[in-house]
């Protein structure tokens, strides 16, 4: 089964015959479109009936999905009936316990996990939007099944707050959503949970990485990236700021420059939530330095997309004048196919960036969001001497990350500083280690 993205869809009664929809104008849907919507298309070329219903009864909730979150709820439905196509599994039916279509694949799920070619979260999103999907089915459409799809429960789970308090609460659960997980977690796994599993780079491999950026000659990726480590913003953040965040005259005595983002600043932040970027003053001033430029100047000529003034407009283009990066109150997002979404800065870091860096003899595997965690690890770095020297309280030196960052719980910015403490531990161990064979080869 293919799956085909369209860059709009208007809003008609969620009513599909022989895999067409029928365009009547329904006033069940309080928006009349929706960008960049998913369609599921079976291998005849017909749409698949159940599952773009199920899409379509998304966009009926008070709390409308992204077009993002759209897109992955439509790929996971995608894999579960190829799954049903290639195994010969008809979704409508259950006609023996040991037939059910979801214990069936939640079996498949599992093969996939112990043979290491998905994560656990993926076998649970896709267990989660399998359950979604029939829950509409028996609900909504009225399918029935001769016997249950899975068996429901109540537990309760323990959890810390924002504030770092100790809650619980009773969620309902289902029996195919149970994940078992095939190895044990690795303890001195390097990664960070912040928005994702996140992976510092050391600060040499920073100094190399720059070095690179420079030698390449991409102003914009560099400059991109120079903010992302000096401030800690994610992609979104990095590659939706505009001219107008950088109009702002330098005076002499300043050693940094604040930016406000998120909702009603024109630059995308996670959630929206509005944060203030700290940029060194020197960072901001290439900036100012870039954005008057030929380069930059040539590239706002070619620019299709005209807001009001020049000032609106994205700091970085690509030589198409197109952003990197489309902001989600941009209102040329429904004129693209495919809204940039950073596709063209990770396709750099692949075919461009990792590439000089293997010239090098450095292969590094990383993530344009493992700046971020990099950026937190060395602003960890520079307090933690005064925390040691009594000149400044840890609480206080993780709040200020936590501001700098943009965290809503401390327990995140928390795991910084476990990170931090669980890689000496492992580093003196291992010294002690190689110390005691040194000095054993040595008798």
């Amino acid at each position: 089964m293919k799956k085909a993205l369209i860059a709009q869809i208007k809003i008609y009664s969620p009513q599909i015959k022989n895999g067409k929809i029928i365009e009547t104008i329904s006033d069940e849907f309080d928006i009349d479109n929706f960008l960049h919507y998913p369609m599921l298309i079976n291998n005849d070329g017909s749409l698949w009936k159940h599952g773009n219903l199920y899409l379509l009864s998304k966009l009926k909730s008070y709390n409308k999905p992204s077009p993002k979150t759209l897109d992955s709820i439509a790929i996971d439905l995608k894999m579960f009936k190829e799954w049903c196509d290639n195994e010969n599994v008809d979704y409508l039916l259950a006609p023996r316990k040991v037939l059910r279509p979801t214990y069936m694949y939640r079996s498949h799920l599992q093969e996939l996990l112990r043979d290491a070619k998905v994560s656990s979260n993926t076998v649970k999103r896709r267990i989660s939007t399998v359950v979604g999907f029939y829950r509409y089915l028996i609900d909504v459409e009225n399918i029935k099944f001769k016997f249950p799809l899975w068996e429901s429960g109540i537990t309760s789970i323990t959890y810390q707050d924002k504030q770092g308090f100790k809650q619980s609460k009773q969620v309902n659960t289902t029996d195919v959503g149970r994940v078992v997980a095939t190895s044990n977690p690795d303890l001195y796994d390097e990664a960070i949970e912040d928005g994702g599993r996140l992976h510092p780079l050391s600060q040499e491999t920073q100094k190399v990485l720059m070095q690179t950026l420079k030698e390449i000659g991409n102003s914009e990726m560099t400059l991109g990236f120079l903010i992302a480590l000096t401030t800690g913003a994610r992609m979104q953040t990095v590659f939706t700021l505009r001219r107008k965040h950088f109009l702002k005259d330098i005076h002499q005595e300043e050693k940094e420059v604040r930016i406000k983002v998120g909702y009603g600043t024109h630059c995308d932040t996670k959630f929206q939530k509005q944060h203030t970027l700290i940029l060194p003053k020197w960072v901001y001033g290439r900036v100012k330095i870039y954005l008057n430029s030929p380069r930059a100047n040539k590239r706002l000529e070619k620019a299709q997309h005209i807001f009001d003034t020049n000032e609106l407009q994205y700091a970085f283009l690509n030589r198409s004048g197109i952003p990197y990066y489309a902001s989600g109150d941009d209102p040329y997002r429904k004129l693209y196919r495919d809204s940039p979404n950073g596709s063209a800065v990770r396709q750099f870091m692949i075919q461009t960036l990792k590439k000089e860096l293997l010239k090098k003899e450095i292969k590094l595997d990383f993530t344009f969001h493992d700046l971020r965690a990099s950026f937190g690890m060395n602003l960890l770095d520079k307090l933690m001497p005064l925390v040691k020297n009594k000149e400044l309280d840890l609480s206080h030196a993780l709040m200020y990350i936590k501001e700098r960052m943009g965290h809503s719980s401390l327990i995140t910015t928390e795991k910084y500083l476990n990170f931090r403490d669980k890689n000496k531990i492992k580093e003196q161990a291992q010294d002690d280690f190689e110390r005691y064979l040194a000095d054993l080869m040595n008798e």
